[in-house]
């Protein structure tokens, strides 16, 4: 019975790790301000052509598209008062490939946080130490999170480009994303550097996340330790 609820909370706190960290990628992808900014800082208008605003209006298409809000990715573009499709096939293909990430990630993400709760109510029925094993595990996750992150954050400032390559070898089975920076606005929009500042923006969120769950817990525990002395004290 003991390993069993050992395992609960075990459990309880890879789905949170989980939940945060695909809570984190959705807070930072889908925030208008950070594609905003992104632009300004990488001069996006005069790399590409086109004004800040209509920039926005095609990445709210995408951002569109990613939530499974609309069925085809038919973002149009005008050049020289011609109206043609602002991405060439290949970034078509390969955002169908990244959509269905994002459309899996969202599911995985609400469905662990019903697990979750589910769990966290087993575990305060089935365990009367519940208090205070709940809070170590909030203490545990955070600890080793932020120094997950932590590692992952000086590999990426070692060579972001490597790591970058590992993730679409290991999350696509295609060479899709491979896309020619001279002629795909994709890739003239969202270059690498966009990319390397949207990571650390995610592991900056996943780090705070982590830190307010570690802190909930360590009061969490204090409070349990300092009933516990409480009640010595009386018996």
């Amino acid at each position: 019975m003991i390993k069993r609820v050992n395992a609960g909370y075990l459990l309880l706190g890879i789905i949170l790790s989980i939940v945060l960290l695909l809570t984190a990628v959705e807070v930072v992808t889908f925030n208008e301000n950070h594609y905003r900014e992104m632009f300004d800082k990488y001069n996006i208008p005069k790399e590409t052509g086109l004004e800040k605003e209509e920039l926005i209006e095609i990445i709210n298409d995408v951002l569109l598209y990613f939530k499974d809000d609309r069925q085809l990715l038919n973002t149009t573009r005008k050049v020289n008062g011609e109206i043609i499709p602002a991405f060439g096939e290949r970034a078509i293909l390969h955002m169908i490939d990244v959509k269905e990430l994002f459309v899996s990630g969202k599911r995985l993400r609400n469905g662990g946080i019903i697990i979750a709760l589910l769990l966290t109510a087993v575990l305060l029925k089935k365990d009367r130490f519940w208090k205070e094993k709940l809070s170590k595990t909030l203490i545990s996750v955070a600890v080793v999170n932020v120094l997950l992150m932590l590692m992952l954050y000086i590999l990426m400032r070692l060579d972001f480009y490597r790591y970058f390559t590992y993730f679409h070898l290991i999350f696509f089975t295609n060479d899709l994303w491979l896309l020619d920076p001279n002629t795909e606005l994709l890739i003239k929009m969202l270059p690498e550097d966009f990319f390397n500042d949207t990571a650390v923006k995610i592991a900056s969120v996943f780090f705070g996340s982590n830190l307010l769950l570690g802190i909930i817990g360590y009061k969490q525990f204090a409070f349990v330790n300092k009933l516990k002395k409480v009640f010595i004290k009386k018996k």
